[in-house]
């Protein structure tokens, strides 16, 4: 039955599991590509620069910012998010409930788009800044490293610019181990996701794991643990393919 994917049925409502998956996975996946990109894009030139600029004030700004990011609970970060910027403390800039606008469930084109990004600013924040702080400081000791080989004095030693030697001959190497980490970033981007689901109360997988807890509603809670070992798989592979690039 597993490799056709008849995943049974629920012990709460009776519905079927993998229709349930179906309907809540999107969500999900969409929250963890768009967290994942968001901390690679942002995370990448930070261990650059923090490698480039070692021993400045500024580089022991960013290692200070990146620790204290890495040390902030989820959870927490979005109660803080929620009284700064959701309407129940300083600012009311963005919701932190659902995942549509009253009046806005049946809208399309750009007005859905953009009614769907205003709701997913504040999740997406929260499950961005642990994989930033990780992977920069992944990224940075990479870069060090990198720095101090042979080939890269022999590269500036040949008259390239510092700007070539960084991004041509250095950042291409320094990425490996960086790559490395993205087969475990998905598994606990999906994991994280449960308690921002949670808080955010958004209709994804996370959300529908925590119920399947509380009711102790093991085919799913099953199924939700083999779609993250399939999730971990994916990653490795992902990450292997990247290394041929």
């Amino acid at each position: 039955r597993l490799l056709t994917l008849r995943l049974g049925h629920s012990t709460r409502d009776g519905q079927l599991v993998s229709a349930k998956l179906a309907a809540t996975l999107p969500l999900t996946l969409l929250l963890s590509t768009l967290s994942l990109g968001l901390a690679y894009l942002l995370a990448v030139p930070l261990g650059i620069l923090g490698a480039v600029r070692r021993g400045t004030l500024l580089e022991r700004s960013s290692t200070l910012a990146l620790f204290l990011l890495y040390s902030l609970p989820a959870f927490w970060g979005a109660m803080l998010l929620i009284l700064l910027f959701g309407g129940v403390g300083l600012l009311d800039w963005f919701p932190i409930h659902g995942l549509s606008s009253h009046g806005l469930e049946d809208a399309t084109g750009l007005s859905w788009l953009l009614d769907r990004a205003h709701h997913l600013v504040l999740p997406v924040i929260c499950l961005t800044y642990g994989s930033l702080a990780v992977i920069a400081r992944h990224q940075r000791a990479a870069m060090l490293e990198v720095l101090n080989q042979d080939f890269v004095r022999t590269a500036r030693a040949k008259g390239l610019s510092e700007g070539a030697v960084i991004l041509r001959h250095a950042l291409p190497n320094a990425l490996l181990p960086t790559i490395t980490l993205l087969g475990l970033q998905l598994p606990y981007l999906l994991g994280g996701s449960v308690i921002i689901e949670r808080i955010f109360n958004l209709p994804g997988m996370g959300l529908l794991t925590f119920q399947a807890f509380l009711h102790r509603d093991y085919p799913v809670i099953m199924a939700v643990s083999l779609l993250a070992a399939v999730v971990t798989l994916l990653g490795i592979l992902l990450a292997d393919i990247c290394y041929a690039l």
